[in-house]
């Protein structure tokens, strides 16, 4: 299996509103097997949205905090408390930045073989579910910034302005 190639800040896929799974086939598990495969041998990552792999579909791979989920046409049913923690993106290579999520989630969504599930986290399992559903929105964790907060290049040592990488790709406007 070869693994697929990370869509970066400025691909406009990132920035479109991803359409429902409706078919749930063998297409679709290949899908998520690419996805799987791309993130377990990827970048250091903890989840993957197809959107990120260039596919304006509603899916999420979720490798993290020693659970894995596939989510398919995932959403919040409830949200509750609040926590800022430190947030990276496999489509922001090197950058990271302080993001305020919810601190619990209880989502509704269904597997490869569309059975319904749902599931409740908290704390940065929490936090991983929030990034990657806002990636299947067009949401990138800088539009959760104000344009005067800054991001942080990990491997330099420098920072950027948020702004700065909005001009780039601007947030969604629906």
């Amino acid at each position: 299996m070869k693994k697929a190639t990370i869509a970066l800040l400025g691909d406009p896929v990132l920035r479109e509103k991803s359409r429902p799974v409706t078919a749930f086939h063998k297409k679709l598990h290949a899908l998520i097997d690419t996805m799987k495969f791309t993130l377990i041998n990827g970048e250091d990552g903890a989840a993957l949205a197809a959107p990120q792999i260039s596919v304006s579909k509603r899916i999420v791979v979720i490798n993290y905090c020693g659970e894995y989920h596939e989510m398919v046409n995932p959403e919040i049913l409830e949200s509750s408390g609040e926590q800022n923690d430190i947030e990276g993106c496999l489509s922001l290579p090197g950058l990271s930045g302080t993001v305020r999520r919810a601190e619990t989630v209880r989502v509704r969504f269904r597997d490869r073989h569309g059975k319904e599930r749902t599931i409740e986290r908290s704390g940065r399992m929490a936090i991983c579910i929030q990034h990657e559903m806002d990636h299947l929105d067009g949401v990138l964790y800088i539009d959760r910034m104000d344009d005067d907060d800054f991001v942080y290049n990990d491997e330099k040592g420098t920072k950027i302005a948020v702004g700065d990488l909005l001009r780039i790709s601007p947030r969604r406007q629906d």
